[in-house]
């Protein structure tokens, strides 16, 4: 595959930067929304299904592992909608999940639903920037990779630096958390158009961005 010139590089990685941005948005609002349930991370969620177990919480046991099993069928149809759509499949997905957030924003019952299965959508978007993987929603993956990279630095082993963009995706799912947690605290009623409006941003974006897969 022919290199692509530094321009479309970092278009590439700004795209994915606002992506992972968007995913902290929408985290941060529903944590703070729907009173400590993610819609992203479901490493806590995971965490909090084991203490409804022990605690006898049926009805937040129910609520995770429905919530969990959305994340997986929105991955599994981000995954199926990028097959079809080929080479544009990140501006299909991301307008699906546009769709998706506008359905959370109009339907307050479907809310948690919507939003994670936007959240599992999301995370078909892009794998992989310029030969360098990333995570759009797994921040935990993220900070280990980066980690591995110190560490590779700290022994002499390290010849790539690569390891420094995952610090940069993390810094942007922090920085999307943040914007969601003041849009939350200030303008809770547009959280959800403004995130909507971002996604289709995006995916107009990415129509003319060349180099994720």
């Amino acid at each position: 595959m022919k290199p692509l010139p530094p321009a479309s590089l970092l278009a590439a990685f700004g795209l994915v930067l606002g992506i992972v941005a968007l995913a902290g948005f929408v985290d941060a609002y529903a944590y703070g929304h729907f009173q400590g349930l993610f819609v992203s991370f479901m490493s806590g969620n995971t965490t909090s299904l084991g203490v409804a177990v022990a605690h006898g919480d049926h009805p937040k046991l129910r609520e995770l592992l429905g919530v969990l099993g959305l994340f997986v069928g929105g991955v599994v149809l981000g995954a199926l909608l990028g097959q079809r759509a080929g080479r544009g499949a990140t501006p299909a997905i991301l307008g699906a999940v546009a769709a998706l957030l506008l359905l959370a924003h109009l339907r307050p019952a479907l809310a948690v639903g919507a939003l994670t299965l936007g959240m599992g959508v999301l995370n078909a978007a892009v794998h992989e920037v310029g030969g360098v993987k990333v995570s759009l929603t797994f921040v935990t993956g993220t900070l280990v990779r980066f980690g591995t990279g110190l560490a590779g630095l700290l022994s002499g082993q390290r010849t790539s630096w690569d390891w420094l963009w995952q610090a940069t995706l993390w810094l942007g799912f922090l920085a999307g958390a943040l914007a969601g947690g003041g849009v939350l605290v200030q303008r809770p009623a547009a959280a959800l158009p403004a995130a909507a409006a971002g996604a289709l941003a995006l995916a107009v974006a990415a129509r003319r961005v060349r180099g994720t897969q």
